[in-house]
C-alpha cells in the first residue's frame, strides 16, 4: 500500500513541475461536406470578404442555384453581414463550388466568426447543418 502511494506522489510531482511539451497548432477537425478555400481559419479580413469553396453531399448539397448561406458574426454572435452561397458549378452534381461576397460595415475589429449554413429546402430542423470559420477584421 506505501509503495502505491509512493508511486503516485512520484507521478503527481512529475505532472506538476515537469513542463509539458508545446503540441503543433493543429487544424480544426474536417468538417464533412464543406471545405472553404477562403477566408482561410483565422486569417485577417476586411469588407469586402470574398468567399468561395466547395459542398461534396452529406447534407451540403445544392439547391435552385445556391448551396447555403453564411453570415458575418462579431465576438458577441451579432450579426454584421449575410450572404448568399451561390453555386459556380453545376448545382445537380456534388462537388458544388460556391462563392459569396460579404460587404459590410462596422466599428469593431479583430475575432470574428463566419457562419455557414446549408441549403436545406426540407425545412427539417435534423437535416440543418453548421460550420463555423474564425476569422479577424482589420
Amino acid at each position: 500500500m506505501a509503495v502505491l502511494g509512493l508511486i503516485t506522489l512520484i507521478l503527481i510531482g512529475i505532472l506538476i513541475f515537469v513542463p509539458a511539451k508545446k503540441m503543433p497548432k493543429q487544424n480544426p477537425p474536417a468538417v464533412i461536406g464543406i471545405e472553404v478555400t477562403s477566408p482561410k481559419q483565422g486569417e485577417e479580413v476586411s469588407s469586402p470578404i470574398k468567399i468561395t469553396g466547395s459542398t461534396d453531399g452529406d447534407g451540403w448539397s445544392g439547391f435552385e442555384g445556391q448551396v447555403g448561406t453564411v453570415h458575418l458574426l462579431d465576438y458577441k454572435g451579432n450579426k454584421i453581414a449575410e450572404g448568399i452561397l451561390k453555386a459556380t458549378t453545376d448545382w445537380t452534381k456534388p462537388p458544388v463550388s460556391f462563392e459569396a461576397d460579404l460587404i459590410f460595415q462596422t466599428k469593431t475589429i479583430g475575432p470574428m466568426s463566419l457562419l455557414f449554413s446549408n441549403e436545406n429546402p426540407s425545412g427539417d430542423p435534423e437535416k440543418d447543418k453548421t460550420f463555423i470559420l474564425p476569422i479577424k477584421v482589420k
